[in-house]
């Protein structure tokens, strides 16, 4: 294992404390708390909110990860963290894209114009159309929350379904099958 595939901890708290720095600057604006930065913003404040959110959950994730001693190939908590841990990195990650699939939406169905910008190399486009960008952000978001209940629906299986019960020996003369 190379030096630079594990993180040290305090990388990670370091990451995760800026990320959510910036969440709580977010959120604080979106409730109006703190005083907008000039130019405001271009959606209303619970996408503010989402965004965040989202930003926050990253940094409260980042920190679980440093503490827990995952490496960058790692995507789940080890088998020997805390239950609290495991639980709370899967909340997080959940919060994450589900704010990402509330700003997506708001984009795709929110009411209010809409202005889109395609570029590629030696092709510039100024304006692709509401519709079409609307439907891509609609796709995309549809594609983003099936993730959020799949990610949902797996984290409840985990940790709070029957295989997540300590099994109990049966008693002398007792059979586990009916």
């Amino acid at each position: 294992m190379s030096a630079q595939e594990k993180p040290s901890p305090a990388d990670g708290i370091g990451i995760g404390i800026v990320f959510a720095a910036i969440g709580g600057y977010f959120i604080l604006v979106a409730l109006g708390l703190l005083p907008m930065p000039e130019g405001g913003a271009n959606g209303p404040p619970a996408i503010v909110f989402a965004a965040g959110l989202a930003f926050l959950c990253a940094g409260v994730a980042a920190m679980l990860r440093a503490r827990a001693g995952m490496t960058d190939r790692q995507s789940d908590m080890p088998a020997d963290a805390p239950r609290w841990t495991q639980l709370s990195y899967r909340i997080a990650a959940i919060a994450v894209v589900g704010s990402m699939a509330a700003i997506g939406t708001w984009v795709a169905i929110g009411s209010g114009p809409r202005a889109f910008e395609v570029s590629a190399p030696f092709v510039e486009m100024r304006t692709t159309g509401e519709l079409i960008g609307r439907t891509m952000f609609g796709l995309g978001a549809v594609i983003v929350w099936i993730y959020v209940i799949a990610l949902t629906v797996g984290t409840v299986r985990k940790f709070f379904g029957p295989s997540s019960v300590i099994p109990v020996e049966p008693r002398s003369g007792e059979s586990r099958n009916p």
